[in-house]
C-alpha cells in the first residue's frame, strides 16, 4: 500500500510523503504534488482542522489522515 500511495502522490520516498503531510498540519502547506497548485482548506469554515486540503488548480483532495494511514499499512 505504501508504494501505491507514493505513486499516486508522485513522490519517491516515505520521507518525502511525511514531509508533505506535516506541512499543512503546521499551517504551511507545500504546493500540490500533482500540479504544483496552491493547497487550501477543503472546508473554509473548519480552519481549526488541518486534515483536509484541496488543490485550487486541479481540484485534487488531500485527506492527510487517510494518506498517513495508507502509508502505515503493511
Amino acid at each position: 500500500m505504501e508504494k501505491e500511495i507514493l505513486t499516486e502522490l508522485k513522490m519517491d520516498s516515505r520521507e518525502e510523503a511525511v514531509r508533505f503531510l506535516k506541512s499543512p498540519w503546521n499551517g504551511t502547506p507545500q504546493p500540490c504534488p500533482l500540479c504544483g497548485g496552491r493547497l487550501d482548506f477543503l472546508h473554509r469554515r473548519a480552519k481549526k482542522s488541518s486534515c483536509d486540503w484541496k488543490c485550487m488548480a486541479c481540484g485534487e483532495r488531500y485527506d492527510t489522515i487517510r494518506i498517513l494511514n495508507r502509508l502505515n499499512e503493511n
